[in-house]
């Protein structure tokens, strides 16, 4: 068998903690490695929410639009600064252009630049099928690669939920989101005043400030990249609420996945990719209404067989179609299809 030609890969992202970095490109880097991809990872030393002016944000990828002289190729994670065209049309080509969100509603981005950098993209990978055909119309090679875990870090909890353990309906995520929980804090807190056995369990940067939710039935975990699989473990039940919004649909299902992954059923707004995930396997509910954020509480509260088995359902539905080993292959493929053999290194 010939051997492949190693492949330089300058991959640009938007910060150490940024979910799309993490999950979207670093988690590949070894993985890539092995197959004959040698990725450089350049790191902004700005924080996305730090307020620095955008030509600061800008100057912060310099080191990154050098690398990319060196490289094969070159792989952007989203626009270099939220809401801004930098110099994405500098980077040495092939460029990659990863996406993993409806960035196009970022103002002024969408309207004005967005377009004009897609059309500059050699290749666009697309976290869902909606984001895919928005880029579409920019660029004619568009290939859907969803946001995947890595299966030997996301293991199920090591042993099931007894059943006097604490039913614990666990939401992680970013607070930003936290508008998404206020939507449904009446069908919360009509499950919680019905069972004293229950609580709230949030994960982010900083508490959730709800005055509907009663202190005592409310737990806050702090985010950090260490304890972000262990705090799953914790949950009896994961839930994603979604508003039916453009910006929802561009969602890749990540928190979903996350619970699914650590072996939890799942009760969801059936919004977008949420839609597809649950059509994979009876892996949770679809809902919609307060009766049916409720309903779908009772209903995995009442039968703890049912809660097991909707959890290794899903575990099974991360297994098949989720995994960063296969992501993996696909992008190695995509990768290599894009860059013209070396006649010399």
């Amino acid at each position: 068998m010939a051997h492949e030609q190693l492949i330089r890969v300058a991959a640009l992202t938007g910060g150490r903690n940024s979910p799309a970095a993490r999950f979207r490109v670093r988690q590949y880097i070894p993985r890539l490695e092995g197959q004959g991809l040698h990725v450089r990872e350049y790191i902004p030393f700005f924080y996305e929410n730090c307020g620095w002016p955008s030509p600061f944000k800008a100057a912060s990828h310099l080191p990154g639009l050098l690398g990319s002289r060196r490289a094969d190729l070159t792989w952007i994670g989203r626009e270099l600064v939220r809401g801004y065209e930098t110099f994405e049309r500098l980077l040495k080509r092939p460029r990659v252009l990863d996406v993993d969100d409806a960035i196009w509603l970022d103002w002024p981005l969408g309207r004005y630049a967005l377009p004009h950098i897609a059309r500059g993209m050699d290749a666009i990978v697309a976290g869902n099928a909606f984001l895919a055909e928005w880029f579409s119309r920019y660029c004619g090679n568009i290939t859907v690669l969803p946001t995947a875990l890595d299966l030997s870090r996301y293991a199920p909890r090591p042993k099931p939920p007894a059943p006097t353990d604490r039913f614990t309906i666990g939401w992680t995520g970013a607070a930003d989101s936290f508008p998404f929980l206020e939507r449904i804090q009446e069908a919360l807190l009509r499950f919680l005043d019905g069972h004293p056995d229950s609580e709230v369990l949030i994960v982010a940067e900083r508490p959730w400030r709800t005055t509907a939710i009663p202190a005592g039935r409310l737990r806050f975990v702090r985010w950090n990249e260490r304890i972000e699989v262990d705090v799953l473990h914790d949950m009896t039940v994961g839930i994603m609420p979604l508003p039916d919004s453009e910006w929802a649909r561009g969602k890749c299902s990540f928190k979903m996945l996350q619970y699914m992954a650590v072996g939890l059923p799942v009760v969801v707004s059936p919004v977008g990719m949420n839609a597809e995930v649950l059509a994979k396997g009876d892996i949770g509910f679809g809902v919609t209404t307060m009766d049916d954020w409720y309903q779908a509480l009772e209903t995995l509260y009442r039968d703890r067989s049912l809660r097991v088995a909707m959890g290794r359902a899903g575990r099974t539905v991360v297994e098949r179609h989720f995994s960063a080993d296969n992501i993996a292959d696909a992008l190695a493929a995509l990768f290599r299809s894009l860059v013209r053999p070396r006649t010399h290194d």
